[in-house]
């Protein structure tokens, strides 16, 4: 992974195609990737009832400066993605920033690593999803020398590229690659319809399933 670069333009997905994943659930889409792109439950969503969505700018390290240009880069719509690569001990993002942030049309913020300030963040309401909460934060400069902006970045062992879209609700939060978006959207509109028309032709029915579990062998008593 390059370090010490700033990469100062990324390919988007439109604006349209972002607000239609926005409205999807978060599971739906896990579904659509094929069980892919999902990120750890660690990674929970710190601002209850908010939808995470937007366009991905990252930040590798938790250095304040390398966040701030990743922030100076990112256009309206983005979210800016902090690999911060997990640490618990002490938070690296907090209410003024989310404050600056929201004041640019930035839409959110993904956190690996831990935040502060979740009253501030919860009622200006910008969704954050981060590992948990601690008021300690970093002295800074913090890893500035190991930092990037605008690089791919891998958090849990999924791959997040600049412009790929990061959706997160109260599930979780997923990755949609910035090449699939538009397939993904038709699958998952797709296959929530299927399933919706499903489960009402089925409304009041017997599911049939102490049947299929005795044809295996199982032995009702």
């Amino acid at each position: 992974m390059p370090v010490r670069e700033i990469h100062t333009e990324i390919t988007r997905p439109t604006r349209s195609e972002i607000a239609a994943l926005s409205r999807l659930p978060v599971a739906s889409i896990v579904d659509a990737l094929g069980k892919t792109g999902a990120l750890s439950y660690c990674l929970k969503l710190q601002t209850p009832g908010l939808v995470l969505c937007g366009s991905a700018v990252t930040a590798l390290g938790p250095d304040v400066t390398v966040r701030r240009a990743a922030i100076d880069l990112a256009q309206p719509g983005d979210i800016v993605v902090v690999a911060a690569g997990g640490g618990k001990e002490r938070s690296c993002f907090g209410g003024v920033t989310a404050t600056h942030m929201q004041s640019r049309g930035i839409t959110g913020v993904l956190v690996d690593g831990m935040v502060r300030d979740v009253a501030e963040l919860r009622r200006i309401a910008f969704p954050t999803v981060a590992r948990g909460t601690t008021p300690l934060n970093y002295d800074y400069p913090a890893d500035r020398h190991g930092g990037a902006v605008n690089v791919p970045v891998v958090i849990d062992g999924v791959r997040i590229a600049p412009g790929d879209v990061v959706v997160g609700d109260e599930d979780g939060a997923v990755v949609v690659p910035r090449d699939q978006v538009t397939t993904v959207i038709t699958r998952t509109r797709t296959a929530m319809t299927v399933e919706a028309e499903k489960w009402w032709s089925r409304r009041g029915q017997s599911l049939g399933a102490v049947q299929q579990l005795t044809d295996c062998g199982y032995k009702v008593i």
